[in-house]
C-alpha cells in the first residue's frame, strides 16, 4: 500500500461518520493527518503495542478557557501499523476504520475502555 492509497481509505472512513459528527470536526478543524511511521515518542508512550493512531489534543468535553495548546488538535494515522499488522486488504481497511473511529472518539471524550467495548 502507497500513501495515496493510504489517505483515500482514511477519507473514505471520514466519510462514513455520521453527518453531525463530521461537522463538528470540520467546524473545529481537527484533521486526520495520515502519517507513514510512529514518532518515537508516540512509540515510547506505547512499549511493546502496535500503534495504528493516536488523538492529540484536548478532548471536546474537556475544553475551556483555561486549555492551553501548543500543537494543533489531529488524529493521526500510520501506515506502517497496518502494513505490519495486516496482510489482506480488506482487513487492512477495516482496521483503518476502525481506528478513525475510536480516534474521533477519544476527541468526544470516550475512555480507551469505552471504545474498546463500543467497537468490538
Amino acid at each position: 500500500m502507497d500513501m495515496n492509497q493510504f489517505e483515500k481509505i482514511i477519507e473514505e472512513a471520514f466519510n462514513r461518520i455520521p453527518r453531525k459528527f463530521k461537522k463538528i470536526l470540520e467546524k473545529e478543524n481537527i484533521r486526520l493527518l495520515p502519517r507513514e511511521s510512529v514518532p518515537a515518542a508516540v512509540k515510547d508512550k506505547f512499549k511493546n503495542s502496535i500503534v495504528f493512531g493516536v488523538f492529540i489534543g484536548v478532548p471536546h468535553n474537556k475544553r475551556s478557557i483555561f486549555n492551553i495548546q501548543s500543537e494543533p488538535t489531529r488524529i493521526e494515522l500510520y501506515k506502517e501499523s497496518f502494513v505490519m499488522a495486516f496482510t489482506e486488504q480488506e482487513e487492512m481497511e477495516t482496521q483503518i476504520i476502525k481506528t478513525v473511529i475510536h480516534e474521533i472518539g477519544h476527541y468526544f471524550g470516550f475512555s480507551e475502555d469505552e471504545l474498546r467495548n463500543y467497537l468490538v
